[in-house]
């Protein structure tokens, strides 16, 4: 019998009693649209099943460094952290919306964990919304904010300089809705990330940089968060669009190695 233990309100929950390939992907869309983020326990899945999955959800993705280094096809990736190779991931942001076509779905999988720390943070975008006091919502409903690479250090650092500059080119950067619309629940959602968000069209720099530093403060001190700990195996799936999420560095320089692949 399959059950759902809810994590905290409103965001994240435990699948128990069935593995991710058991259930349809009507159902697991569903459950996502309810609850965002859902955790599998540890399972025998490897990263042909984990994307086999995955396309099931959505349409294959290519990241745009992948696409302008030649790639053609997806597959898993492998995100290691050990002593040669910091952590990156650990402002709250949501995948690549700097791309015209971002990921909607993400997974992860644990196969390598440290001894303490290491754990992944999802906050949810339907209630950074609904929690936005009245006087900073009435200031950004429909306002426009470009998003683009950003200081692109963590790329540069994994791949090169000149294939940053080369994707930086072909993907100058794309404007979204302050807030925005969630595809199928239709419900609004904070669409700004500290990592990825440029500044407000049509404003001036210095109101822009406040205007966008306050709702992230926001959405740093929101309350409907849930911070995860990892068990080596298990396996999660989240909605990009309602959530942001951050990879806590505190294992550094203790190895941690997760398996990523995204849909859109």
């Amino acid at each position: 019998m399959t059950t759902l233990e809810p994590l905290v309100l409103g965001l994240g929950a435990r699948v128990v009693g069935a593995a991710a390939e058991d259930l349809p992907a009507g159902d697991l869309r569903t459950l996502l649209d309810e609850h965002h983020v859902l955790f599998f326990s540890p399972s025998d899945l490897d990263d042909d099943r984990q994307q086999a999955l995955l396309d099931q959800l959505g349409n294959p993705y290519i990241h745009p460094l992948a696409k302008m280094a030649g790639a053609t096809t997806t597959r898993c990736g492998h995100i290691v952290d050990d002593a040669d190779h910091p952590p990156y991931q650990d402002n709250w942001h949501t995948d690549v919306t700097w791309d015209p076509t971002p990921p909607t779905i993400g997974s992860l999988r644990a196969i390598d964990m440290p001894t303490i720390g290491g754990n992944t943070a999802w906050a949810n975008m339907h209630v950074a919304v609904e929690r936005l006091p009245d006087d900073l919502r009435s200031k950004v409903e429909g306002l426009v904010a470009v998003h683009d690479m950003g200081a692109a250090k963590a790329f540069t650092s994994k791949t090169s300089p000149e294939l940053v500059a080369k994707t930086r080119e072909a993907f100058p950067g794309v404007e979204r809705p302050v807030i925005a619309t969630h595809r199928t629940t239709g419900r609004p959602y904070l669409n700004v990330n500290s990592a990825f968000t440029s500044h407000i069209v049509d404003m001036a720099p210095e109101r822009s940089t406040a205007l966008l530093s306050r709702l992230y403060q926001h959405v740093a001190a929101l309350d409907c968060t849930y911070e995860h700990e990892w068990t080596v195996g298990e396996f999660a799936l989240w909605d990009e669009q309602s959530t942001q999420h951050r990879a806590l560095p505190d294992h550094f320089p203790q190895r941690r190695e997760m398996s990523r692949y995204v849909v859109c």
